[in-house]
């Protein structure tokens, strides 16, 4: 993100945000980039993650939602690591891959909590690596990109739960790539975004696994990204902070939700400050928790813990469109949309000095700001009976 656009960004960001806020509650005890987060049976959990001592960990954390309270569980058993990936499954976790310095690891692991009980599972027959992405599926567990000694990657892999085995299956059709974004949204799986080679990306992929080919969607809205958190929730896959397409923080810890039936995104409200590199989270009782990561313009690893009402949050953006205009995405990076009662029958587009850039026609509720330099500028929406909306709109590119 550009310098000229940051100042920009911290006035005006918050033009589309409902009022659902982030509550604060007891920090980690222990600041950490790349931790593995996850939810069984109402508890939070968090382990391993290079710790402020810049070292990969085998550090185990428990969090209970009813005291908002931690405790320091036994180590985890496998070798300390950053850079892994995990995902829970019909009431267990799973989790492996990643790095301990400079070794790349395709081990696999299993979390029973009502045990308290790791269990080592069969090593992917893949190249061990750091950054990859993984999502569970009826009884499997999908695992692909990432990097390892030789590069990005964009291969995927299999893992059976019936035969604890792996198996080949096909390529991301776009490039390769550390560190993506994904999740299984609706029962299907969705990854990319990420960062491979000098670029970060903003493409975005399906993979039906009847047929084991993967379908390009629509481009991710926002800043191209690498390097956050994601969950699923009411069958919808959520994309939360990391850096911006400098590979570097943004001004605002952004929250998009995708909803995989309309190949569609909507802002949520960003968690508090600017966005982390390589933060973690879970989900409880349609809360999620977020935590961690490394805050690129202070250099420190926070060790705050907050929560969010997605539940709450979706009542809150229902009502609005349903009573309101809604105008977003802000930022925009290729198109302005507007969704309401009203019948919007012209839409213009001015810059900061009261100059008309752009007009919509009636009946498109959407204008393509792709051609149009970033910066920010003011949109109004007429109805038959006048001016109705008039919002700020910062266009990044």
């Amino acid at each position: 993100m550009s310098k000229v656009l940051f100042l920009s960004v911290l006035l005006f960001s918050t033009v589309t945000y409902y009022a659902q806020s982030w509550i604060p509650l007891d920090g980690i005890p222990s600041g950490r980039h790349h931790p593995v987060g996850f939810a069984l049976d109402g508890k939070g959990y968090v382990v391993t993650g290079t710790n402020s001592a810049d070292q990969p960990s085998r550090d185990f954390y428990e969090y209970d939602p009813l005291t908002d309270t931690w405790q320091t569980l036994t180590d985890f058993p496998g070798p300390a690591r950053s850079f892994a990936i995990g995902v829970v499954h019909d009431g267990k976790a799973y989790m492996g891959f990643g790095a301990s310095n400079f070794s790349y690891l395709r081990d696999f692991w299993r979390y029973d909590a009502q045990i308290d009980q790791w269990t080592q599972l069969s090593s992917c027959v893949c190249s061990g690596r750091r950054h990859p992405a993984m999502i569970a599926i009826g009884n499997r567990i999908y695992v692909g990109l990432g990097d390892d000694a030789t590069g990005d990657l964009n291969d995927w892999w299999m893992y059976t739960m019936d035969t604890d085995s792996w198996v080949k299956i096909a390529d991301l059709p776009g490039d390769p790539r550390h560190h993506p974004f994904q999740f299984n949204a609706g029962g299907e799986i969705f990854a990319g975004l990420g960062h491979g080679g000098n670029f970060i990306y903003r493409d975005w992929y399906k993979l039906d696994t009847a047929s084991n080919t993967w379908t390009a969607m629509q481009l991710f809205p926002g800043e191209a990204r690498v390097a956050g958190t994601q969950f699923n929730w009411n069958n919808s896959g959520f994309v939360l902070s990391g850096d911006g397409d400098n590979h570097s923080f943004m001004a605002t810890g952004e929250m998009w939700r995708y909803i995989p039936g309309t190949d569609s995104w909507t802002q949520f409200t960003p968690h508090p400050g600017v966005s982390r590199w390589a933060p973690g989270s879970f989900v409880i009782n349609d809360e999620v928790y977020f935590f961690g990561g490394l805050n690129r313009q202070t250099s420190q690893y926070p060790t705050d813990l907050w929560k969010f009402d997605l539940a709450a949050a979706t009542v809150s953006i229902n009502e609005e469109r349903r009573t309101e205009l809604a105008v977003f995405p802000n930022p925009a990076v290729d198109f302005i949309q507007w969704q309401g009662e009203q019948h919007i029958t012209n839409a213009i587009l001015y810059n900061t000095i009261g100059q008309k850039v752009l007009s919509a026609p009636e009946d498109l509720n959407r204008m393509d700001v792709s051609g149009i330099e970033g910066g920010m500028y003011v949109l109004k929406l007429y109805t038959a009976s006048g001016l109705i909306k008039t919002t700020k709109i910062l266009v990044q590119h």
